[in-house]
Parts: C-alpha cells; structure tokens; sequence
C-alpha cells in the first residue's frame, strides 16, 4: 500500500488590477468632485519603486480615495470581512488581499511582503481599523515589521472629510468634502539597522503616527 501524499497548501494568490480599477477610480473621482476634492504632497510619493502608504483611517471611503489620489496604483491591505459577495469581488479586483484581523495572518504578511518586494505601492492603515472617536490610535506591528523586512520608505498620509460617511460615525452615503495630504517619505535608516525587536518596532510605528498628527495639527 503506497503511502498517500499529503495536501499541500495552496499558495495565496498575487492581488491584481484588472478593468475595475480604473473603471472605478473614473466613478469615484466624479464623486470626489462634487464634494470637493484636495490632493496635497503628491509628489513625496516615489514615481518608482517599493513604497508604503500609511493613513489615518476614518471611513471606507479612504482607501479607494488614496487609490485615486496617489498617482500609482497601490495594492491594499483590507480586512478579511469585506471580501464577500459583488463588493468582495469589486474590491478584490482593485488591488485589494485580505488580511484576518486580531490573529497573525502569515498569508497576508506574505503577499505584502510580496507586493513590496517586487517595487509596487502598498496602502496599509497602521491603526489597523477605523477610528471610532476621531483620534488617532496607535499603530500597529504589522505595517512596522512589513517596513522593516522590506527595508521600503514609509510615506505618512492624513486624511479628513471621510468621517462624514461610511464611518462610524456618520454612516450611510453622502457626498464629503475630502482632503488628502502626503508626507515626506520616512526612510528608517537606524531602525532598519537594528534587530526588528519590540522597541525597534514601536519606534517606526510611534514616528509614523507622530507625523501623522503633526500634518493633522498644521492645518
């Protein structure tokens, strides 16, 4: 009797862009329009290469925001529960993998790991969820230990106006006036130098939402 082989698992799949990326980017810059839209720093995002985006994180309406805001298109960290039904589908082919929240996903590190590896844009909220109260949280591990294996510049990026829909604070649909400004790129040279242990972790994810609330409070 021959001994059965064992499953092997199945490799995650590389997220990509297909015709609905720029479809909807196409859809939602009209209504980003008629709300009033303002983009600022975009030139601090490098034209090439691996790069993170990190935002504040307030609304589902963020990440299809930075998506048209960024002048690349940038693959997307997103939670696993929104990966079902048409809007699944719709997300998924923009660019988007899902991460399981609240548990170490090695999948998702993986294709992030991936996605920056191979010189392409990662959008990631570092506070790992919607703010509820309108404060900035504090960053989680995840965006620092994927900046530090990559060795990838980190761009800080606040955004303001989404709260007013898809959030929890106000949901529902409605036009909003919204900004998005980027920031120069954190390159992390001492951290990367150094073993990623905790400290070396949340001194990344410190600085990364300190320039955050500091591109917050000039405004």
């Amino acid at each position: 009797m021959s001994a059965e082989t064992p499953p092997t698992k199945a490799k995650p799949k590389f997220p990509r862009h297909t015709w609905v990326f720029p479809f909807m980017s196409a859809v939602f810059k009209i209504y980003l329009r008629l709300g009033g839209w303002e983009v600022v720093g975009r030139e601090n995002i490098p034209a090439t290469g691996p790069v993170i985006l990190a935002p504040n994180h307030q609304s589902l309406l963020d990440p299809p925001l930075v998506g048209v805001s960024c002048g690349r298109w940038p693959f997307i960290m997103a939670k696993a529960e929104l990966f079902k039904g048409i809007i699944g589908w719709a997300i998924e082919q923009m660019g988007s993998f899902p991460v399981r929240r609240g548990a170490a996903d090695r999948a998702a590190f993986k294709t992030a790991k991936t996605v920056l590896s191979q010189g392409h844009p990662l959008l990631i909220f570092p506070e790992g969820t919607r703010t509820r109260t309108g404060e900035l949280g504090p960053a989680e591990a995840g965006l620092a230990m994927l900046a530090h294996s990559n060795q990838a510049p980190v761009v800080p990026v606040y955004i303001s106006g989404t709260e007013k829909a898809f959030s929890p604070r106000r949901g529902g649909f409605r036009l909003v006036k919204a900004r998005i400004e980027f920031g120069e790129p954190l390159y992390f040279e001492a951290e990367y130098a150094r073993k990623a242990d905790r400290e070396t972790l949340e001194a990344i994810g410190n600085r990364i939402m300190s320039e955050i609330a500091a591109m917050r409070d000039r405004r």
